[in-house]
């Protein structure tokens, strides 16, 4: 499976979150949006203290307030902790802490899902996912019913890291849950068809889809089933015109 390695490097499928901006997140006055504003506000003004105040009662808080954070408090949010922590090593030290405690609840079998989440977002952002796949792999092992749970938010870093066997295993029925991604690229196209960006931004995510595929059809045929293999590049193909899927 040398062959794959390359191929899942370059992947950046996200698995779980495709955040809007903040401002998107919630309404004028929301608690949360003006506890992360105020974050960002007070970092750039220096006080440092004060701004991991307000991230740390963000990150327990906004999904109280509104499950509309959900994606922003998982992305946005911690990338502005990330810059404070850099500047205020006490912030990044927070961060990591919090990181830290979600992993070992995770290990001793104390944690939901979205603690998982929290854990493989922090480690995204820390640019650390081999902490994400060596903690699901433990997972996998130990509390498989558990990590069924997870795997929807993992699956970026699996692909990345070339831990492609154990991600089919996941994913159950292949051309099922292919099904699934293209259903969701096709939500995701209309989504983003009026941005400002969309050109690019459907670039990448044609790319990333492509990629996923490319990724399971090379394993079905070293797993000797070349007719899936080929049938998976034939979806994607229905949707993307992409010389890589007619090789």
């Amino acid at each position: 499976m040398r062959f794959l390695r390359p191929l899942l490097l370059a992947l950046t499928f996200s698995a779980a979150v495709c955040p809007v901006s903040p401002s998107q997140a919630a309404g004028k006055g929301d608690a949360a949006t003006q506890a992360l504003n105020d974050a960002k506000d007070l970092t750039r003004a220096g006080e440092y203290e004060a701004a991991l105040e307000r991230h740390q009662w963000y990150h327990a808080n906004a999904l109280s307030i509104s499950p509309a954070q959900y994606g922003v408090r998982l992305s946005f949010a911690l990338t502005y902790w990330k810059h404070l922590g850099e500047k205020y090593p006490p912030a990044m030290a927070a961060l990591t802490k919090l990181r830290d405690e979600g992993t070992q609840a995770a290990l001793e079998g104390k944690a939901k899902p979205e603690i998982f989440h929290d854990v493989v977002s922090i480690n995204r952002t820390l640019s650390d996912d081999a902490a994400s796949v060596k903690l699901f792999k433990t997972l996998d092992e130990k509390q498989p019913a558990f990590a069924r749970q997870c795997f929807r938010f993992v699956q970026d870093a699996l692909l990345s890291a070339g831990e492609i066997d154990l991600f089919a295993r996941h994913c159950g029925d292949t051309a099922k849950f292919l099904q699934g991604k293209i259903k969701e690229h096709q939500q995701l196209m209309k989504a983003i068809a009026n941005s400002p960006a969309s050109a690019t931004s459907r670039q990448h995510f044609e790319n990333r889809l492509v990629t996923l595929t490319l990724a399971l059809s090379e394993h079905a045929a070293a797993q000797g089933d070349p007719n899936l293999a080929a049938h998976l590049k034939q979806m994607t193909a229905e949707v993307i015109p992409d010389q890589r899927l007619t090789k």
